[in-house]
């Protein structure tokens, strides 16, 4: 018998992120229930324009997820600036690697682990020469690596290369699987997630914090929690392949209770 036979599972992750995601869940057996509930944009400002029109002024850029990626490249195509051969890219995660990869560019360092803390840690104890900084971000992005970059007394700026927006065509969808029961499991995949599931389901009577939450790394389980899910799991690595292994793993678990 497949392990998720029959069990829902809510993907909250845009319509081009959430296929690969769905994909494993249907092959070991399960529904994926594809529920968007953000979307993403680019921001084309002119203060975005003018820092990079200066990009040779950095050593490095910092790349945290793979929106962040495609936008900044959107952005250098739409202004018509190429890389400097002198710029590193310093990324989180296999997607924003894949990402950078499909631009053409290797990543010059990545962190053990997929989180901005370890991120910081590991790129100052392990480079001498850091050198000025670029901090490719969305609008919702934590201060994580900014403080990091405060703390160490490094040069850095900031670019905002895409706004996240919350999608409201599915909270009646959501709410009637909710209210009947349908859902066996949420998933999220960054602390956005959860507050736009929050924003679509805090005034109903049937929220779903009760159901088994399985969040990618500490960062979104943290959030999960402080909105009042009670029954949150983290796998052992921030990937998606280990979010299935371990909604698997539970599922499996359960059958035998």
């Amino acid at each position: 018998m497949e392990p998720l036979a029959g069990k829902r599972v809510l993907v909250t992750r845009g319509k081009p992120q959430a296929s690969a995601f769905s994909e494993q869940i249907e092959k070991a057996g399960g529904v994926a229930i594809e529920t968007p509930l953000l979307t993403f944009q680019l921001n084309d400002t002119k203060e975005n324009y003018h820092i990079l029109t200066k990009l040779h002024d950095y050593s490095w850029v910092f790349l945290t997820s793979s929106n962040g990626v495609k936008f900044f490249f959107e952005l250098l195509r739409r202004k018509g600036i190429s890389i400097p051969e002198t710029l590193h890219f310093a990324i989180i995660g296999q997607k924003t690697e894949r990402m950078l990869k499909a631009f053409g560019y290797e990543a010059d360092f990545k962190p053990s682990m997929y989180d901005a803390k370890t991120m910081g840690e590991e790129f100052f104890s392990q480079s001498n020469n850091e050198g000025p900084i670029l901090y490719v971000r969305g609008n919702r992005s934590r201060d994580v690596l900014p403080h990091f970059f405060e703390k160490k007394r490094v040069f850095f700026q900031s670019i905002t290369v895409y706004d996240t927006l919350l999608l409201k065509e599915g909270k009646n969808k959501l709410l009637d699987m909710l209210r009947r029961e349908e859902l066996d499991a949420l998933t999220f995949t960054s602390p956005s997630t959860i507050q736009a599931y929050q924003s679509l389901v805090k005034a109903a009577e049937w929220n779903g914090k009760n159901l088994p939450c399985f969040c990618i790394g500490p960062t979104t389980a943290e959030k999960a929690e402080q909105s009042g899910f009670t029954n949150v799991f983290i796998p052992e690595q921030y990937t998606i392949d280990h979010m299935v292994e371990q909604i698997i793993q539970y599922f499996c678990e359960e059958g035998k209770r």
